[in-house]
């Protein structure tokens, strides 16, 4: 569904022009980007909605609130809150934030008791328009099932209709975390969509059953991964692909418990490797800025197993060009 952008209330204007990505969530609520801690759009498309931003009470009382900074914007700056204001203030929000959490709780449950993901695969198992298209990307039949890859051949985003090829996001339990859908003809909805909104944005694992404790190949993008992994064809290996350039703070502790971490990057991206490494740890990291994108290569150029290795090994450790 294509997105636009809503003005904030008169009231709360001012912040107009230090905010981004501003959407309208209920009578009296709005979602955007903090204007003290910014906050893009994430991997998948979704819109950032970390603050938010208020207009109710009676008289109403209009002011912000970051869930990620904790900052809190008054239409005038110079306003303090009272200890028990605040406190009242603060308790409002750990109850919207606990409301919030528990939908989205109801959400997955939802999700894993319907299995929808299955229904997605057996639509792929059917359509030779879906296993085309998974094969085009470099996912042999095989994997396709071993990772139950889905087909949705008409899938609605509000008004907008388009095939989608879905994959379903596990935890190291198997248990599905998401499914996410990559739209054959995005339109004005981006390229990627979740299944479910408001839920964490996790890993691809490429083989669950893997701990990820001891070597860990971190490939931007979920497509990227499952193509590697394909052609790479050794079960032992850990391969995970990453939602896009910015993984959350949970993947990130996630990458840091592995002793060495390899980023597989697209080309242009090393600075974006540079800024997870640091996040990661720099002394465990290895970089890996590929001549193209590592999909590509192997669909296009022909690149074989022995090439991808090659490539691999031409990672360079971190902590040998940068110190901070």
């Amino acid at each position: 569904m294509p997105r636009r952008e809503v003005n904030l209330p008169p009231v709360l204007a001012k912040y107009a022009s230090r905010v981004g990505y501003v959407q309208q969530v209920s009578e009296h609520e709005w979602s955007s980007s903090c204007p003290s801690c910014g906050g893009e759009q994430h991997a998948g498309g979704e819109w950032p909605d970390r603050c938010r931003w208020f207009l109710d009470g009676n008289p109403p009382k209009p002011r912000g609130w970051c869930r990620r900074c904790g900052s809190i914007f008054w239409p005038d700056e110079s306003k303090t809150l009272a200890p028990d204001e605040l406190k009242a203030w603060q308790q409002e929000q750990r109850k919207r934030e606990e409301a919030r959490k528990r939908s989205a709780e109801r959400a997955l449950a939802n999700l894993r008791e319907s299995a929808l993901w299955e229904r997605y695969h057996e639509s792929l198992r059917e359509s030779e328009q879906g296993r085309g298209y998974w094969r085009r990307r470099g996912v042999p039949q095989g994997m396709q099932d071993f990772w139950e890859l889905g087909w949705d051949a008409e899938h609605r985003f509000g008004s907008h209709v388009t095939a989608t090829a879905t994959i379903p996001l596990r935890a190291a339990d198997w248990q599905v975390l998401n499914v996410k859908h990559r739209l054959v003809d995005p339109g004005d909805c981006g390229r990627y969509r979740y299944q479910l909104r408001g839920q964490a944005q996790p890993m691809f694992l490429c083989n669950p059953d893997v701990p990820m404790t001891n070597h860990v190949i971190a490939i931007e993008g979920e497509i990227k991964a499952m193509a590697t992994f394909a052609k790479l064809d050794d079960a032992k290996m850990v391969m995970v692909g990453l939602p896009g350039t910015h993984p959350s703070e949970r993947i990130i502790e996630t990458l840091a418990g592995a002793d060495r971490v390899t980023l597989v990057m697209d080309p242009g991206a090393k600075r974006d490797g540079l800024r997870i490494a640091r996040k990661i740890g720099l002394a465990k990291v290895w970089l890996l800025e590929t001549p193209v994108k590592i999909d590509d290569g192997i669909v296009d150029l022909g690149l074989e197993a022995i090439d991808i290795r090659r490539l691999l090994r031409g990672a360079l450790r971190v902590a040998d060009f940068v110190r901070k």
